[in-house]
């Protein structure tokens, strides 16, 4: 059976609810949406499954941007994602990044200083002896130089962050299909649906392609072949008796990650391969063989560290630059990509979702301007690199 809408998000995690939200929200468009999500629980997805952290510290500045663009969202998310009055329920926990880094950063780091200075971003560089006296609990000897911002940066609730964009967006009128997306229609070089698992079709002349860890697929529908891959990323949750107090979201120069997580903590490390890996087996010796170690040197308090819990979730992720795909697709209107997020997805889905709601509705970027994000770069070969990687 056949049905038709005006708009077709494939994925209702962040990004795609995000999208949703932001087109539903706009008084200029009045059509239908519909989103496909074949996770009816939203327990694999992405936005659930990561640390949820929210940072400005990138060395692009289109990452700025879009981070900043989230950070004053959050300063007004119960504006954006209440619903009928009700909060929105996201609280955004403002303890900080820190970036820890060896003599061999000190160049980077102070590059990327003045880039995001030069963006508006109130970021510090701190010396060693800085890091001492701020954070007394770190371990010091290998580091030289860190990079701290306090208020704009921390973590929130992922699950609960996505949740309310997607109550937003219902309570905007867009309808919720649980089922998988099986094939992009076409037609004389433009998308003209998606048929769906059930045998169903839903006709439509926008689709959104924001299928998270299912992105690539999709976009092979479409005859694409994108440069992203899933990636496992364990994160590990852990008990200590050691306070360390008002402590940031730290990355170690070793690629260790941690912080706090209500009366715990949790780690892992950064991901560095791109090696597809679509388990979701926990790697226990992983804890005890790498992360505790690091955890141990960098705080010797976290000795007697005891893991709780541990879980896996899958990042898309862009092995071209470990950037997003972003955009219309040339050769087949009407088809958007919102894919290879490489863990920045949760972070930037406010600008996302609205720079897709802008595509979709004006055929052209109003607020951010994310066109160094289409898929030319891959042709052009202009990857934008992070010149610190975690």
């Amino acid at each position: 059976m056949d049905s038709s809408a005006d708009v077709v998000v494939i994925g209702g995690a962040a990004i795609g609810s995000a999208a949703a939200c932001a087109l539903s929200d706009n008084p200029d468009f009045d059509g239908r949406i519909v989103v496909l999500e074949k996770d009816r629980s939203y327990a694999q997805a992405a936005s659930s499954l990561s640390t949820s952290g929210v940072r400005q510290q990138f060395s692009s500045a289109v990452n700025v941007e879009l981070s900043k663009y989230t950070v004053a969202f959050l300063d007004e998310a119960d504006l954006h994602l209440g619903t009928d009055g009700d909060p929105s329920g996201v609280v955004f926990h403002q303890n900080g990044y820190l970036y820890l880094g060896g003599p061999a950063s000190v160049d980077a780091f102070e590059q990327n200083n003045r880039l995001q200075r030069s963006l508006g971003v109130d970021v510090r560089l701190l010396t060693k002896a800085e890091l001492g006296r701020r954070f007394p609990w770190l371990t010091l000897e290998d580091v030289e130089i860190g990079s701290f911002v306090g208020r704009g940066e921390g973590w929130l609730d992922g699950y609960v962050f996505m949740s309310a964009f997607k109550k937003r967006a219902r309570a905007n009128g867009v309808e919720y299909r649980y089922v998988e997306a099986v094939e992009l229609i076409r037609d004389d070089g433009r998308v003209t649906g998606v048929r769906c698992a059930d045998g169903t079709r839903i006709l439509a002349p926008h689709v959104i392609n924001a299928a998270g860890a299912s992105g690539r697929d999709i976009a092979r529908m479409a005859g694409l072949d994108l440069p992203v891959v899933n990636v496992k990323q364990t994160v590990y949750a852990f008990e200590s008796p050691f306070a360390c107090p008002e402590m940031p979201y730290t990355f170690d120069p070793d690629r260790l990650f941690f912080r706090p997580e209500g009366g715990s903590y949790i780690a892992g490390l950064g991901i560095m391969d791109h090696e597809e890996m679509k388990d979701r087996e926990i790697d226990h010796g992983l804890f005890e063989e790498e992360v505790w170690p690091r955890l141990a040197f960098r705080i010797s308090g976290f000795e007697n560290a005891r893991l709780r819990s541990a879980w896996v979730g899958h990042y898309d992720m862009s092995v071209f630059d470990h950037n997003a795909f972003i955009g219309p697709v040339p050769g087949l209107a009407g088809f958007y990509l919102a894919n290879g997020f490489s863990g920045h997805g949760l972070m930037h889905a406010p600008g996302i979702g609205r720079a897709l709601s802008e595509l979709v509705l004006y055929g052209e970027y109003r607020t951010l301007d994310l066109s160094e994000l289409s898929m030319a770069r891959i042709a052009a070969g202009t990857p934008i690199r992070e010149n610190i990687q975690y």
